[in-house]
């Protein structure tokens, strides 16, 4: 599964000679075995054609347009065929996403909103993240309003601003970030933190209860660490108001989420706690490996530790099943009251877990909290289909292979899940638009004030 927007405008780089020296291997082994009229005229039409004109602008066209360009243009013209989950990756680009999945990241561990200077996620266990303390945590839903690197802060206001000055940044380089509760540098509650680019590895959950927030944290050597961390975040103060009421955020199916919300699940038993707010927001999807782990924790009517999770339905007609890896609800959540709390970009994973814990008894639709972004409307994102990735010699192409049912059958691609589902136990709820707010605590007090 994948994230529920992938541009497929993206740079190409040395992977793309790849495709070039393919094509040259060929005509080589072709010359040697049947003559190149024989193995020419066993090429398609369009290939015939790429390749003609690839020989006439070598010949004759006034500019230089070197092979990496050329081949780069092509491999684009043919993304654009393709939906915008779907795309080729150099091997340069693939390495980087892989590592990206795996949590291994670079820099000082900011998200935002698409097109915006507003914070969507602080990584944990980045260099933000860890510079922040007390009054002065940055947190999701404030604005970077100001970058600066020894001297007097520019002030942004938008990502294109962010990311002109996040762009000359590199490992070991030392800045200083403005934040301010509002889009004006000028705020008041405005503060900053010095942070230095660095290597990091992000933790994909974070649980909090009766005031003390806890997640992995990772030393020099890659070990990690179920720690403290209640003074980078200010989310365990909305939790400790609601007597209880544990609250798991999974920021990603990838990485550690399943040894760390295996750890999550082991605390809220010891912990005591009678209800689980998990929030989907702003999370985007990931791996099938994530998914299916994580629903081994939360399928209240599994019979047994290989209940179906989610089926694809590919198109061949041939259709598949994904299975829980285990069936650990009962050992830890007991009888538990779950809710969860998503957003327009609950999406993919997210979508697919909320459907299992709805098929499985986990939840019903008033269980789930729908928050706004801006003015979307209040629903999960929207994607029922499965991406499939097949690498060579490093590149890769990611392809949607699949349609993604749920266990009761259902498939929300395109829908999402919205106010106007229905079943026994009623509706999703709509956060009301005063405590709307898809970043900071102001949605998440209103929805723990509700499970109180």
């Amino acid at each position: 599964m994948s994230k529920p927007s992938s541009p497929r405008a993206r740079k190409r780089g040395l992977g793309v000679k790849l495709f070039w020296g393919a094509v040259a291997l060929v005509a080589a082994a072709a010359l040697f075995f049947a003559g190149f009229y024989t193995y020419y005229a066993t090429l398609p039409g369009g290939v015939k054609t790429l390749l003609w004109m690839k020989g006439e602008i070598d010949a004759h066209y006034y500019y230089d347009i070197d092979d990496e360009e050329f081949w780069s243009a092509a491999i684009g013209g043919a993304e654009g065929l393709l939906d915008e989950y779907s795309g080729y990756y150099s091997a340069e680009e693939y390495a980087a996403v892989a590592n990206s999945y795996a949590g291994q990241m670079e820099g000082a561990g900011l998200s935002f909103f698409t097109g915006t200077n507003r914070i969507v996620r602080v990584a944990i266990g980045s260099p933000v993240f860890f510079a922040g303390g007390g009054g002065t945590v940055a947190e999701e839903g404030m604005y970077l309003t100001g970058v600066g690197t020894g001297g007097d802060l520019v002030s942004v206001s938008d990502y294109e601003g962010v990311a002109a000055a996040f762009a000359p940044l590199r490992e070991g380089d030392a800045v200083t970030l403005r934040f301010s509760p509002e889009n004006d540098p000028a705020a008041a509650g405005s503060f900053e933190l010095t942070v230095t680019f660095a290597p990091y590895t992000e933790s994909y959950v974070l649980y909090s209860y009766a005031g003390t927030a806890l997640a992995y944290t990772y030393d020099e050597n890659g070990a990690a660490h179920w720690s403290d961390v209640s003074e980078h975040v200010t989310v365990d103060e909305a939790v400790a108001a609601a007597p209880g009421v544990a609250y798991i955020r999974i920021v990603r199916f990838a990485g550690d989420l399943p040894q760390a919300f295996a750890a999550a699940a082991v605390q809220y038993r010891e912990d005591g706690a009678s209800s689980l707010l998990l929030d989907l927001r702003n999370n985007g999807g990931g791996t099938l490996s994530s998914l299916r782990s994580v629903a081994s924790y939360l399928l209240r009517e599994a019979k047994s530790g290989a209940e179906v999770v989610q089926s694809a339905r590919y198109k061949n007609g041939a259709e598949e099943e994904y299975r829980a890896l285990g069936n650990y609800f009962s050992d830890c959540f007991g009888d538990s009251r779950v809710c969860v709390a998503a957003n327009s970009n609950s999406a993919s994973a997210s979508e697919a877990l909320i459907g299992a814990m709805l098929s499985y008894g986990t939840i019903g639709y008033a269980d789930i909290y729908l928050t706004k972004i801006g003015d979307a409307p209040a629903k999960t994102y929207g994607k029922g289909i499965m991406q499939t990735t097949y690498t060579r010699s490093g590149a890769a192409i990611t392809l949607t292979t699949a349609q993604i049912y749920w266990p009761n059958g259902v498939c929300i691609h395109g829908k999402g899940v919205t106010e106007s589902d229905v079943d026994a136990s009623g509706s999703p709820q709509p956060v009301p638009a005063a405590s709307n707010a898809d970043g900071g605590n102001a949605a998440l007090a209103y929805i723990l004030s509700a499970l109180k």
